[in-house]
């Protein structure tokens, strides 16, 4: 169906618990067999890998850190063999690590890790790319989704640069618009570091992945932003779709497809 709506390339969702049962992230080595079969009916339907997304929910404080070091190892194995250049991580956050609490100390502990993953990510040939993040607060009665570590634009730029070739930075746009940042400037704070997207849309308090237009996204704004730092990398739309009617599905879908050929063609300058 992603063939059929137009797209050329997709984001393969390694963290998705039955991706994960396919590729053994949770222990042994990756089953290349199942990825270089996946990628030769990806290409025979004329789709590429284009990047992956790496499994996520690790916390510094629950004992997982060597587990997630190795699962990315083999997360990276499968984004290559999948002929994937790109792998989307998460960083490893503490508990309540929300606003400024522990931070720094988080930034430390993140950049460690990823420091061990870079000379394995530079064997298989595929780069890291740092996702801005928020984090979910419950407290009285109430849900908030508010800015934790690799928030900002700067943070990012920081983080990257201090881990070297081996990774880049990926913009969430609803991540960043949930957590009240200037979107277009932060897209110039990251600038030739942005290497890949995550467009999707909501209404500022709720992580919703909505179509782009759906939500109240300066959307156009961040465009013109990605524009001026001369963004060429893949316009990846993580939407959901679970609203809609499954005979409405293929619809739903072109909308998207047409409304990123068109992204495309400004980026492009046409």
């Amino acid at each position: 169906m992603v063939a059929s709506a137009g797209f050329d390339a997709i984001d393969y969702p390694l963290y998705d618990e039955r991706k994960r049962l396919y590729f053994d992230l949770g222990g042994g080595r990756v089953d290349l067999s199942y990825a270089k079969q996946l990628r030769r009916l990806a290409e025979d339907l004329g789709i590429v890998v284009g990047q992956t997304h790496a499994p996520f929910g690790y916390r510094e404080d629950d004992g997982t850190v060597e587990e997630i070091l190795d699962v990315y190892k083999r997360a990276a194995e499968g984004a290559a063999a999948l002929g994937a250049k790109h792998m989307v991580v998460h960083p490893i956050k503490f508990e309540n690590c929300i606003g400024d609490y522990r931070r720094a100390e988080c930034f430390d502990l993140n950049i460690e890790l990823f420091s061990r993953l870079a000379p394995f990510l530079k064997e298989v040939g595929v780069t890291a790319l740092l996702e801005n993040m928020f984090i979910t607060e419950k407290k009285d009665g109430f849900t908030r989704l508010l800015p934790t570590i690799y928030s900002t634009g700067e943070e990012l730029s920081r983080a990257k640069d201090a881990l070297g070739d081996s990774f880049g930075v990926c913009l969430d746009s609803g991540h960043a618009f949930i957590t009240k940042e200037n979107i277009p400037e932060m897209v110039r704070a990251i600038g030739d570091r942005l290497l890949a997207v995550h467009l999707h849309d909501n209404t500022g308090d709720r992580d919703d992945h909505l179509p782009p237009y759906f939500g109240k996204m300066p959307l156009d704004a961040l465009l013109a932003a990605m524009k001026e730092v001369g963004y060429k990398g893949n316009l990846n739309f993580e939407v959901r779709f679970s609203a809609v009617p499954q005979t409405e599905l293929l619809t739903a879908m072109r909308y998207v497809h047409d409304v990123g050929v068109s992204f495309r063609r400004y980026l492009d300058g046409e």
